[in-house]
């Protein structure tokens, strides 16, 4: 059943005559697949007996409602621990979608932290496959609230209900939830209650099964001086996806979701859960000791897909894999399909997936206009190279405002009822000469700084929308194109991996995750369907070179050994501001050090320098000498501090 919290515990309760669900007499009805219901079917009436009267449903106070700058439209569903509602904006249009916390659990002090708990894990975490959170408050006198993003779809519980999921299907989501869960887990924060109705599919990016992770109302921010237990004698999760350290209240951490994860590849392989049983209990202690059956058992299922299976749901957490990433390389070693069932044959040549082909200078988005507005200067018009939920990359070659300067926008874009105006920090350069050598266009990217909550919905409704009207090519690449591309990554392959990658070298780690995805997707869809003989050889030499990228820049910690060999303080600041352990930062700079001691005198020479170049007001040499020093030093974290804060104060205050 479920607890105040929407987890279950062991007590056994009876069924309810109005929902059916299973809760204590006075708590808010439930209904299966609807414990998070953001876009998808409203929420269940009540079951009335054959020829018994029906009452008419209670207003609901809160529809009509102001919350916030939104307006309460309709509810879309209801959880063990709230209510959703969807709201939207009476002046920009944009919709979002509301929870409540049940009016009779706020006056628990534990499960109102939960609830904050949920908010402040997404936002912390700050994925594009995990569900936005945009705002928390309260509404007098005790109606705790979030607002998040709304997204229309169905969970991944409606698709395993209506059939065999395909193959294909089944192990792209999976590996969205694995780059999802690991930038979570990379963040200190473990989901605990992962399950088909958690996992919502929309369309998105020109994929119709985009997943967003949500629910993370369990979620166990890893603390110092957390043990990773609960509450002595309480136990969380769903039990037919819980690891049997969850059931016997052990030691939670990454790998309870990488069980929970194997649990439901299982599910989407088969069909059927893994460990079946009339109680709780018995789910309990058949994950604790049974060994679950060979999914080939039961369904055709390759070989590399059985033993990646497996190796999740290893009772003992040291045998499973230790992150998400190790479980999202098996995963992908799988064949979509095992060999010995029939697939249909491949399209010929001409009818193959299209191959990207970036262009060396994107094209602007369509219908959507950025003035970048200046104190006593007229608005000047850029085209938008990119936009998402956190800043904008404008396309400009010449006048870029300084690094660090504040900057303000007016979007416009026929979705949106008036313009929206937003502030932000300028953080990256791309020179003409730059972009040449990345494949980008040249221009300047903003960060934005603390939106409303409004104006984060509208950016993420936005962001959405252009990314659907961004055109895109009509015809397949021909045999030709498709060499060129390859002969253009082979030449980069003994660059660094940023160059590989046509990347910054200080790049967000979220720019990094979407290049070597892109990168995969690109040469493993040409080693499936190649337009020319060689061609599969030459994708998979350059698929090993994208995993090795993978290797070394995909986690804060690998990054930071690699950056340090190279002086790259740009991406060694990305990896302090992802929370590298101090102890592991000094470690590395302790190395460094010690191969060439030489590089500590010349950082403090260099930070001397800047200091006094400060103070003389020549900001242009102050720049220079700070970012030699850490170029000597790239690990000393004093060192970076001063560079940060000598940038926000405007270059020489």
């Amino acid at each position: 059943m479920q607890d105040q919290g929407g987890t279950r515990q062991t007590e056994e309760l009876p069924a309810c005559a109005r929902c059916g669900g299973a809760h204590r007499a006075g708590d808010p009805c439930t209904s299966p697949g609807l414990t998070l219901a953001f876009g998808g079917a409203p929420a269940p009436a009540p079951a009335a007996g054959a020829g018994a009267a029906v009452a008419p449903a209670p207003v609901d106070p809160l529809i009509g409602s102001r919350v916030g700058s939104f307006d309460i439209v309709r509810l879309l569903g209801r959880g063990g621990m709230g209510t959703v509602y969807l709201a939207e904006h009476p002046v920009i249009g944009s919709r979002v979608a509301v929870k409540f916390l049940h009016e009779s659990m706020a006056s628990d002090p534990a499960v109102v932290a939960r609830f904050y708990d949920e908010a402040r894990a997404v936002n912390l975490i700050g994925h594009e496959n995990i569900v936005g959170i945009y705002d928390l408050s309260m509404l007098p006198p005790n109606r705790y609230f979030f607002v998040m993003e709304y997204l229309e779809g169905e969970t991944l519980q409606a698709l395993l209900r209506a059939g065999p999921v395909d193959p294909g299907v089944a192990r792209d989501v999976l590996l969205q939830m694995c780059d999802a869960l690991q930038c979570a887990h990379e963040h200190g924060v473990v989901h605990r209650d992962l399950k088909p109705e958690n996992v919502f599919l929309v369309q998105r990016r020109g994929k119709a099964h985009f997943v967003k992770l949500a629910d993370f109302g369990i979620a166990k921010l890893r603390v110092k001086g957390a043990t990773g237990r609960t509450q002595a004698g309480f136990i969380v999760g769903t039990p037919e996806y819980m690891a049997p350290e969850q059931c016997e209240d052990g030691v939670i951490d990454a790998r309870t979701d990488v069980y929970a994860l194997g649990v439901m590849a299982f599910e989407l392989a088969t069909g059927r859960l893994p460990f079946q049983g009339k109680t709780v209990t018995q789910l309990l202690l058949a994950h604790m000791k049974e060994k679950p059956p060979a999914p080939s058992s039961l369904a055709p299922v390759s070989r590399e897909l059985e033993t990646a299976i497996l190796r999740a749901l290893e009772k003992d957490p040291a045998r499973r894999f230790p992150d998400m990433t190790s479980l999202a390389e098996a995963l992908r070693r799988a064949p979509a399909a095992p060999a010995r069932t029939v697939l249909t044959p491949a399209p010929p040549p001409a009818a193959a997936a299209a191959l990207p082909t970036p262009a060396v200078a994107p094209p602007p988005a369509p219908d959507l206009s950025v003035d970048v507005l200046s104190p006593g200067r007229a608005p000047e018009r850029l085209p938008v190279v990119e936009l998402t939920r956190g800043g904008i990359f404008l396309r400009a070659e010449k006048s870029l405002p300084a690094l660090r300067a504040r900057v303000k926008l007016a979007l416009g874009h026929p979705s949106l009822r008036a313009k929206l105006e937003i502030e932000g920090e300028v953080v990256r350069h791309v020179t003409p000469a730059e972009a040449e050598a990345w494949r980008s266009a040249p221009g300047f990217a903003v960060q934005f700084a603390s939106p409303t909550p409004e104006a984060r919905a509208a950016i993420g409704a936005l962001a959405d929308e252009v990314r659907r009207d961004t055109p895109r090519p009509a015809a397949p690449p021909s045999a030709a194109a498709v060499d060129a591309r390859l002969a253009l990554l082979e030449a980069r392959r003994s660059d660094t991996h940023y160059a590989f990658l046509a990347l910054a070298p200080d790049a967000e780690f979220s720019e990094i995750r979407r290049a070597i995805r892109a990168a995969r997707e690109e040469l493993e869809a040409l080693r499936a369907r190649p337009l020319a003989p060689a061609q599969p050889g030459r994708a998979t030499a350059l698929l090993a070179r994208v995993e090795a990228a993978q290797d070394a820049l995909g986690t804060p910690a690998a990054r930071l050994a690699y950056d340090a060999r190279r002086g790259n303080a740009g991406g060694i600041g990305r990896c302090l501001a992802a929370g590298v352990p101090a102890p592991l930062v000094q470690a590395r700079r302790r190395e460094l050090l010690a191969e060439k001691p030489e590089r500590a005198a010349e950082a403090q020479r260099q930070l001397a320098r800047a200091e006094v170049a400060r103070k003389l007001g020549n900001a242009d040499a102050a720049a220079q000498a700070y970012e030699a020093a850490l170029a000597a030093d790239p690990l000393d974290v004093a060192a970076h501090e001063a560079y940060a804060a000598f940038l926000r104060r405007g270059r020489g205050a």
